[in-house]
């Protein structure tokens, strides 16, 4: 756990959220030829306190009403007392903000645009079910998302968000005062006209049209709604780039670094990569970022700074030999580098270490692991002093205490480490974890076998040290370690089957033919590079096939 005193920004404690629902009506529809869904959105009013003028789907906060009309609703086995209390809520604002009513007559039938006509909506709709003999129809509603405001706001809500099948024979009539303007659309339509600015949308529902536009029908989003849990769960983050504010939600690139940084929500911390600026991290983290972005470094190397003013610095990773950099580097600690840990010997990340110890006037040792046999010319790299698994490296004054624990892992290259910073528990996973791609196998000083136990050891160290955020060579800082390093073995494992399939249907082909087979949801471009990636998949495949010895 980050220790307190380290957190930039003064810890605060965001409003409380209001229980809330929302509902998406659709229906289906057929657009140049193909199948397609519809979903009725409607303008909120310039005037509301909340999203003015903007683009939504009906819903608003849960009443204490909700509660006693939830006891007589009609609803399915499956759902619990809260979700009847969340769809009444959807059902109700619906009905209020576009007079369409999803209920049951008392002869069974469903409420169509006759019965509608004879409802006041001013008149409370528990009023309406007591007095017209209405049930209103828990049942026809399904869990689609769950959003919670953003923690930066000063008003915030925690909405279910419904999805439901628009009733035959009612039509939406906006009630003039929340609501204005009601109208069908696709969900690609309303992105593409958000995008070119006529069709104000906020962050989620952004975000919950981009994922419904993957259904072709209400069928199948029911379908996939049963289960009666939403399909995701997000509470956003904000961040700066270019000066505005932007906002992720969980499984974006950036939304780790947010929660480390502004765990509370401020939104203070620039998303920008620049690679003339250090970005801190923690009281004792910052990053700079060499200018080596392209292909395979993404938008570059990271150099980690570890350390205080009062216990001096410790750099991982340089990167590579660019004066420029390596005097940013030397800028931002003062020159006070006690040590330069090299994660592993690429060109990306070790060449620099040299040329900044010779730039420093205590001339720091150059730690880390030396190239492996089989490692690449270009990557010849020999330290100062070899790191052990295990090592702990150690800033220390007056109390003030930094604690790198190193550890062994190779896979991506035979010399590499990572390194945990004991007393915040953060994972510095040089490139064996990248934020936005996987690494690259590079056989035969890459190994795709040792790799996979590398992220099994990591994984095991992250639970024992309670380890969350994970600070990649390249890319974002990452959260939530134990999903990230599952999700990674699980890309790396299916990837493997799938080479497995390609072997087995063109036993005789060649590395490009498997390729083609096994690399179908990989750019073309990219290759080359997935080619060694492969060649470390095969050599694992023939290893497992070998008889192993009896003692």
């Amino acid at each position: 756990m980050v220790r307190p005193e380290q957190r930039l920004h003064p810890q605060r404690q965001p409003v409380a959220p209001r229980p809330a629902a929302t509902m998406l009506l659709l229906r289906d529809a057929q657009y140049e030829g193909s199948r397609t869904i519809e979903v009725l959105m409607t303008r909120r009013s310039a005037q509301a306190s909340f999203a003015p003028g903007a683009f939504v789907f009906p819903g608003g906060a849960i009443d204490p009403s909700d509660g006693r009309i939830a006891g007589g609703v009609r609803r399915r086995p499956t759902q619990d007392d809260t979700q009847a209390v969340q769809a009444v809520a959807a059902i109700r604002e619906t009905f209020e903000e576009l007079g369409v009513l999803l209920a049951w007559r008392h002869d069974g039938g469903f409420v169509d645009g006759h019965d509608i006509a004879r409802l006041d909506r001013a008149t409370a709709i528990e009023d309406h079910c007591s007095q017209h003999g209405l049930t209103l129809a828990a049942d026809r509603v399904y869990p689609f998302a769950h959003w919670i405001t953003d923690r930066d706001l000063p008003r915030r809500f925690d909405v279910q968000f419904f999805v439901a099948r628009m009733p035959v024979g009612q039509t939406a009539v906006a009630d003039g005062a929340e609501q204005f303007e009601p109208v069908w659309v696709r969900p690609d339509e309303a992105l593409a006209r958000h995008a070119s600015g006529d069709f104000t949308m906020i962050f989620p529902t952004v975000r919950t049209l981009e994922r419904l536009r993957s259904f072709n029908s209400v069928e199948a989003l029911l379908t996939a709604c049963r289960s009666e849990r939403s399909l995701w769960s997000s509470c956003p983050r904000g961040g700066l780039s270019s000066g505005s504010v932007v906002r992720c939600m969980e499984g974006d690139p950036s939304y780790g670094e947010l929660r480390l940084v502004c765990p509370d929500g401020q939104v203070l911390h620039s998303l920008d990569w620049r690679s003339t600026e250090t970005a801190p991290l923690l009281g004792n983290v910052m990053r700079l970022t060499a200018s080596n972005s392209g292909l395979m470094t993404g938008p570059g190397t990271n150099s980690y700074i570890v350390g205080t003013v009062a216990t001096g610095f410790i750099v991982i990773d340089p990167g590579p030999d660019d004066q420029a950099h390596l005097q940013r580097i030397f800028a931002a600690t003062g020159g006070d580098i006690r040590m330069i840990v090299c994660t592993h010997s690429h060109v990306d990340h070790a060449p620099g270490a040299r040329p900044l110890q010779f730039m420093c006037p205590h001339k720091p040792p150059v730690l880390g692991r030396s190239s492996g046999p089989a490692d690449r010319a270009s990557h010849h790299f020999v330290p100062d002093r070899e790191l052990l698994d295990g090592d702990v490296l150690t800033l220390a004054h007056d109390g003030d205490t930094h604690r790198l624990l190193v550890v062994s892992t190779p896979g991506h290259a035979s010399n590499h480490v990572c390194l945990v910073l004991l007393e915040d528990g953060l994972l510095f996973s040089g490139d064996h974890i990248l934020n936005g791609s996987t690494t690259i196998i590079d056989p035969p000083d890459g190994n795709m076998t040792a790799y996979l136990t590398s992220l099994d050891r990591l994984d095991a160290i992250c639970a024992e040290r309670e380890i969350d955020f994970i600070l990649p060579a390249h890319g974002y800082v990452l959260d939530r370690a134990h999903d990230q390093i599952a999700r990674l073995k699980a890309h790396r494992l299916a990837r493997e089957a799938k080479i497995a399939g390609a072997v087995k249907a063109l036993p005789t082909g060649s590395i490009d033919d498997w390729l083609r087979l096994a690399y179908t949801d990989v750019p073309e471009r990219l290759w080359p590079a997935a080619s060694r990636s492969l060649l470390a998949h095969l050599e694992r495949l023939d290893e497992q096939r070998r008889p192993t010895s009896q003692a």
